[in-house]
């Protein structure tokens, strides 16, 4: 008989995780999939950005012996969140995709949310809106980042549909794959080269949804040099999009 089945591929990248990471994502991934297993048949694609400590074999061995579809791909050194998914999206050939950070930072049902979207066929890609008790969150200077970030997407990228790019859940079908793969930047800011890439694709559409942190997340402070980083990707960006 036929699988009937809707297919999803959930992306996760991972790097340097703290101890008892193999677990979370186990009991996390095992409540997003409880209520849609029934119409989906999902993939789980793991991603190691080049981690020089915290992932092991056996943890390996244990989310394998828990989820049927498991897919454990490497980075050989550190390149960066964008290079990840990257690597994830070219073996991912289901109808929808997923991608969010191992330790699934935001609600369950923020996901199950953006999947409803996509699976109405309405919007190729729906991207996840940071809302203020998130920011609220945030250490001082990272904060400050993100809104500025958000403010200089008003003033430079005027057809952007959705301004706040950064948000680390996002979901498209194959069409937004496509686009996704053309991204070059390795670092943060590649969810906005994503979206860049997107406001220019007519046949392409975004939408949108609310997402909120969930109870327990923390998040650490950026790196000035981090900062600086994403400020030359941000002028590449812009240049690029000029041309």
């Amino acid at each position: 008989m036929k699988n009937s089945k809707l297919t999803l591929d959930l992306v996760h990248p991972i790097y340097n995780p703290k101890k008892g990471w193999a677990e979370d994502l186990w009991f996390y991934f095992s409540a997003f999939q409880k209520p849609i297993q029934e119409e989906f048949e999902i993939t789980l694609y793991l991603v190691n950005d080049g981690s020089s400590h915290g992932i092991h074999v056996s943890e390996i061995d244990f989310l394998k012996s828990k989820i049927q579809k498991f897919i454990y791909l490497e980075l050989p050194i550190n390149q960066g969140k964008g290079a990840a998914l990257r690597e994830a999206m070219k073996n991912c050939q289901s109808e929808f995709i997923i991608y969010t950070d191992f330790d699934y930072p935001y609600i369950l049902e923020n996901a199950w949310d953006m999947l409803d979207k996509l699976k109405s066929r309405e919007s190729d890609i729906v991207v996840g809106v940071r809302d203020e008790q998130y920011y609220d969150q945030l250490p001082m200077r990272r904060k400050i980042f993100s809104l500025s970030l958000k403010l200089m997407n008003y003033l430079f990228f005027p057809k952007l549909k959705v301004k706040d790019t950064q948000s680390g859940l996002k979901g498209f079908n194959q069409k937004g794959k496509s686009i996704f793969l053309k991204t070059q930047i390795n670092a943060f800011l590649f969810d906005m080269e994503f979206l860049v890439l997107a406001s220019k694709a007519h046949e392409v559409k975004t939408d949108w949804i609310y997402v909120q942190v969930r109870e327990g997340v923390h998040f650490s402070s950026m790196k000035l040099k981090t900062i600086v980083t994403e400020l030359f990707n941000f002028s590449k960006i812009w240049m690029t999009s000029s041309n």
